[in-house]
């Protein structure tokens, strides 16, 4: 099995934050707690466009909170077999170095239990069979989830672009979908010589 992501496309997103009420029913958070946070970006004045940025655990291929924890053996671990970066939570003691250290700030921490709290693709449904909360209930079918290279190839046979968002050199690895270039409308056909312009119109 290859690296396990999930993908956004963020043409599609319309930012019902869905995804966010389905993962804290799931896991059953705490009322400041999020594995999952849509985030409303304004764009520049000229493009008129408002854009909904879905923010989850990247399971960056060298993360920061991992190598963070002070704790041994680690309370973080990256996962050998599916890429999936999970907390054992039997070793966290809940000094949030790991959410200091995170740098897109999506690693969570539940005060109830004292412990950190992050995505893990919801590894207690995919070990039922079933996909992650978020990608189940999303209406616009903005979020899929996978083996990163087979998204990847369905992306470029979709002629999509990848955004970068590999700002601090972890190589994250969850995939965000541009936009789609905009085409200008052509103005309708003018009306024939002697025809109304508007239906109805004499």
């Amino acid at each position: 099995m290859g690296q396990l992501v999930l993908m956004v496309d963020l043409e599609r997103c319309t930012g019902c934050r869905s995804c966010e009420v389905a993962c804290k029913l799931e896991h059953r958070l705490g009322r400041w707690q999020y594995r999952t946070k849509v985030l409303w970006q304004p764009q520049p004045r000229d493009s008129l466009r408002l854009e909904f940025l879905d923010a989850m655990c990247q399971q960056c291929e060298r993360p920061a909170c991992v190598r963070a924890c002070p704790v041994l053996p680690k309370a973080l671990e990256k996962r050998a077999e599916d890429g999936v970066v999970l907390i054992d939570a039997s070793r966290c003691t809940g000094c949030q170095e790991c959410v200091k250290a995170c740098p897109y700030g999506v690693m969570s921490f539940d005060p109830r239990y004292n412990r950190a709290d992050k995505c893990t693709l919801c590894v207690e449904r995919r070990e039922a069979g079933l996909q992650p909360a978020c990608v189940s209930v999303c209406p616009g079918h903005a979020l899929s989830f996978g083996e990163r290279e087979e998204l990847l190839a369905r992306a470029q046979a979709e002629g999509r672009s990848v955004r970068n968002v590999d700002h601090f050199g972890l190589k994250p690895q969850t995939i965000y979908l541009e936009h789609q270039e905009r085409r200008p409308v052509e103005p309708r056909a003018r009306a024939a010589v002697g025809e109304p312009a508007l239906a109805g119109v004499s």
